[in-house]
């Protein structure tokens, strides 16, 4: 199922940066950004005992309830994550020559997402990451054979929290502040709209997915209301046809092959 709740974890990630790359702790950006995920990782470890043993759209809920308490205890804690205001003044890593300029922030998150790439394409090539893949075409059959799928989706979980921390870490750093509000539905449909799009059987798909949303969104930004139904009709469309275009393939590429 697709979960709700990464766009919180993000939020984890981003708070993570802002705490801990100031006083008392004072750690390089790069370096609380790591923890962000971290921290995000551990979170989603915690959140995977209930959640994954949910299924379907009790799943959704769980999800989506989990981030929208973990959003009331950024605004509610407001002596470490400043409340509504969030926190300001995050500093972007010290690692860039020039650390106000777009462009080579926009670089080092490019490096960033290569690096992470790598890591998620070594899984998915794994010994695990054909597990989870089995687990998540059929979970009753792998289980049958003897693997174990709780213990896979909740690998799967926690591995793409961490990600979603360090996006949030990055995130944090390039707006300079973190807030609640970033924790928006409208990004967390953004989100899921994407795997539903561009298909999560391979790395480049949700990417692929969230590149034609933005650019659905830059066409009719003269029109922002009208945005969120037009990225709603290409998920029905998506959901509606997209085992059909992928048939239609492997019975093209099977005539070609």
């Amino acid at each position: 199922g697709w979960s709700f709740a990464h766009i919180a974890i993000m939020g984890i990630g981003g708070y993570s940066v802002a705490i801990l790359s100031k006083p008392p702790f004072g750690l390089p950006v790069l370096v609380a950004t790591v923890a962000g995920g971290l921290f995000a990782a551990l979170f989603a470890a915690l959140l995977s005992y209930p959640v994954l043993r949910t299924r379907q759209y009790y799943f959704f809920l769980s999800t989506f309830a989990a981030g929208e308490a973990l959003r009331q205890c950024f605004i509610q804690f407001r002596e470490i994550t400043g409340g509504t205001s969030g926190i300001a003044f995050i500093e972007r890593p010290e690692i860039l020559p020039n650390p106000s300029s777009t462009l080579e922030f926009l670089c080092l998150v490019a490096a960033v997402l290569v690096l992470l790439g790598i890591f998620y394409a070594s899984l998915d090539a794994s010994d695990a990451g054909l597990k989870i893949k089995a687990v998540g075409e059929d979970e009753a059959l792998s289980s049958s054979i003897g693997i174990d799928a709780w213990a896979l989706r909740a690998l799967a979980f926690i591995l793409g929290s961490f990600g979603a921390g360090i996006a949030g870490g990055l995130f944090a750093t390039y707006n300079g502040i973190v807030s609640p509000s970033d924790i928006n539905a409208m990004l967390m449909f953004k989100v899921v709209a994407a795997c539903v799009i561009g298909g999560t059987t391979r790395f480049s798909g949700p990417i692929l997915g969230l590149l034609f949303l933005t650019l659905i969104e830059e066409i009719f930004r003269v029109v922002p209301e009208f945005v969120p139904m037009i990225w709603g009709v290409f998920v029905i469309i998506a959901i509606l046809f997209g085992q059909w275009a992928r048939g239609r393939l492997m019975v093209w590429r099977a005539k070609n092959a």
